[in-house]
């Protein structure tokens, strides 16, 4: 297939029309009551409530206010016992609708405030406002009905979007505050129904029972012949703070812009519409090649000769010829070229960068971050990576990258940053050959005022050496960081459990952030690693260790941990004892070593009968059973126990009793 390219100083048409199309009449209220382009619709018109109620001479006006999202904005404000009708021409409002309106109301009136109203001020039904006993807010009431939702919900400081919806399948009225779904009116008798003709009133209430009106500020105004789903009233939520001020409809993207170099732009339409069909596009893209597209497109257009172009797009409603009409620029241009010179004043210890842009369109602007841009071209850099962005008038840009060396002064350099330990002092030897050397600060150093002086600053210091050769005066620094005496924290002496791991640890604020610092514990028996600062220690016997910490720089500290390793727990019963009445030897106790509890002890004669149980350390057997004094001889018994360190030991033998 042939690629086919259009030649045109012209214009692209298109209608596109069907039948079941959706409807959609916007107002709002930024200069008048007219219908946003390219609708069909007659304006909006204010009107007095039925009834004679008082009403002031102005029925409202444009006024500046802030909405709920923070955009101050023109709206409409409604007087007291005023409001606007929409006159429903076509029939967009019928069994099948949406009506969004974003309102902040202002005044609630003396009781009921009317919101909608379908009978044409012939009947006292609708939805309304209604006050809420004890409270400033407001409730929602379906009239007929009653109060719906929750009560009260409503203030007089917010702006809110009510949705409301009909589906003529299910006679369903659908109201949503805010996005969500806020109450739900079946309308089998069709009182929220609309017909062609008959206009429908926004905050204007009949003569019923009259009086029933507020006042407000409309931002909003929107109703279609169809109703939306949740998820699209959520939606439209989420926008309505752009929604209620821009017209989208005539939207288009112009990508890339500007165009630099050769190639196409793609022009892609993003307006919104509230129908696929019934509309007419008609592009104008100036001179220039269409590479292909057609209708809403998207078009790839080519421009041959650099500049600024203009696309402009052309609505138009097929129904009644109404249109909105949006044009966007495009800048053509070449890519910039871009020499980069630098030039190094080691007297002013700067680099001066300066930038030759070509071949785009001039003038030229530059910028490191291609963000904030200047006309300058020349940058006062220090050392660093940098990208350097020139954009010519087009705003076509070419960027590129440039490293700025550190100036390594070739007439004084003192010795590179180093680190000393607290009390040392170090030579800070300097070359060059002026005539004058100072140090500061002076603090720390044998002479400020020499080339080569000593330094033993207490804490870390940053020396400045100013020198003065012929008509400059050149600086240099260097950072002595000093590590201050080393206060250990080491393990406190313990006493542990044999052959059980204890876990040791030495550490210093002083050293926190120091690199390669050494540990090394003496003696190394016992310890799973003596070349760091946590081992472990198993051992069998007592021990002291000595910790030694070193620091890359020769700094260093000790410090000792002592570990006193207890004697093994066991539990046993001595092997006999006189239970006589002489006062000596009379009960059969636990004879312990680091023992917790005692989980039972039982004794038992030579026919296997139990004859005593306790599990109680402290208490003993008197050699009776039942109150009786048992026969003396040989006695088994059995018991177990928990040691301090949670480990069950179990034992048996056998004692004799002595009568």
């Amino acid at each position: 297939m042939k690629s086919v390219f259009f030649k045109t100083v012209a214009v692209l048409f298109l209608y596109i029309n069907a039948n079941a199309q959706t409807i959609e009449h916007v107002y709002r209220f930024t200069d008048d009551f007219k219908v946003a382009e390219p609708s069909c619709a007659p304006d909006l018109l204010p009107v007095k409530a039925a009834g004679s109620c008082a009403v002031p001479a102005n029925g409202g006006a444009l006024i500046e206010d802030v909405l709920t999202c923070g955009l101050r904005r023109k709206v409409y404000h409604s007087s007291l016992n005023y409001g606007l009708s929409y006159l429903n021409k076509d029939g967009v409002i019928s069994e099948d609708y949406t009506i969004q309106l974003y309102v902040k109301n202002t005044n609630w009136g003396s009781g009921r405030t009317r919101i909608i109203d379908f009978s044409n001020g012939q009947k006292d039904e609708g939805i309304y406002f209604k006050s809420a006993a004890g409270n400033s807010g407001r409730c929602l009431e379906f009239d007929p009905g009653g109060t719906a939702g929750t009560c009260p919900n409503f203030d007089d400081k917010t702006y809110y979007l009510l949705t409301l919806t009909r589906n003529s399948a299910t006679g369903i009225v659908s109201l949503y505050a805010d996005g969500a779904l806020f109450a739900t009116y079946a309308d089998v008798d069709k009182k929220y129904v609309g017909k062609a003709g008959t206009p429908i009133y926004f905050y204007r209430d009949d003569d019923l029972v009259s009086c029933e009106s507020g006042e407000a500020n409309f931002a909003y105004l929107s109703v279609r012949n169809k109703p939306m789903e949740q998820s699209e009233v959520a939606r439209e939520f989420s926008d309505i703070c752009s929604t209620s001020l821009i017209n989208q409809a005539a939207d288009f993207l112009i990508d890339p812009n500007p165009l630099c170099g050769k190639g196409n732009a793609r022009i892609e339409y993003t307006g919104k519409l509230p129908s696929e069909t019934g509309y007419g596009f008609q592009w104008t893209f100036g001179s220039s090649t269409i590479v292909s597209g057609s209708g809403k497109g998207p078009f790839v257009v080519n421009w041959d000769s650099p500049g600024q172009k203009f696309v402009t797009l052309t609505i138009v409603n097929s129904a009644c010829g109404a249109k909105i009409e949006n044009t966007k620029r495009i800048s053509i241009g070449s890519i910039p070229k871009v020499l980069l010179t630098i030039n190094t004043d080691e007297c002013k210890n700067q680099t001066a960068l300066t930038v030759k842009a070509s071949n785009g369109s001039s003038p030229y602007q530059y910028s490191l971050d291609a963000i904030n841009y200047q006309s300058s071209a020349i940058f006062n850099l220090s050392a660093g990576t940098y990208k350097v962005f020139a954009k010519d008038n087009n705003g076509c840009i070419k960027d590129t990258s440039i490293v700025i060396a550190a100036i390594e002064s070739s007439m004084l350099k003192t010795i590179p940053d180093t680190t000393i330990c607290a009390g040392q002092e170090i030579k800070l030897a300097t070359s060059g050959n002026a005539s004058s050397y100072a140090w500061n600060p002076a603090v720390g150093l044998d002479n400020a005022a020499i080339k080569d002086p000593y330094a033993s600053p207490s804490q870390t210091t940053v020396y400045i050496i100013s020198a003065a050769i012929e008509n400059c005066t050149l600086r240099d620094t260097v950072k002595v960081s000093v590590i201050p005496e080393i206060k250990l924290d080491v393990t406190p002496d313990a006493t542990i459990a044999p052959n059980i791991a204890y876990q040791l640890n030495v550490s210093s604020t002083q050293l926190t952030g120091i690199p390669d610092v050494s540990y090394l514990w003496t003696p190394s028996f016992g310890l799973d690693n003596f070349k760091i600062p946590n081992p472990k220690a198993t051992l069998s016997s007592s021990q002291t260790y000595t910790v030694l910490v070193t620091t890359s720089q020769g700094c260093s500290a000790t410090s000792k941990v002592g570990l006193m390793v207890a004697p093994s727990a066991w539990i046993t019963l001595p092997d006999a004892f006189t239970p006589n009445g002489d006062n000596s030897n009379e009960l059969l106790k636990p004879v312990t070593n680091r023992i917790s509890s005692l989980t039972y002890l039982k004794i038992y004669n030579r026919w296997g009968e139990a004859v005593y149980f306790s599990d109680q350390l402290n208490e003993g057997w008197d050699g009776s059973l039942k109150g009786s004094k048992v026969d003396g001889g040989a006695y088994v018994w059995k018991m177990e126990a928990v040691t301090n360190e949670g480990e069950i030991i179990r034992k048996s033998g056998t004692v004799l009793l002595v009568r």
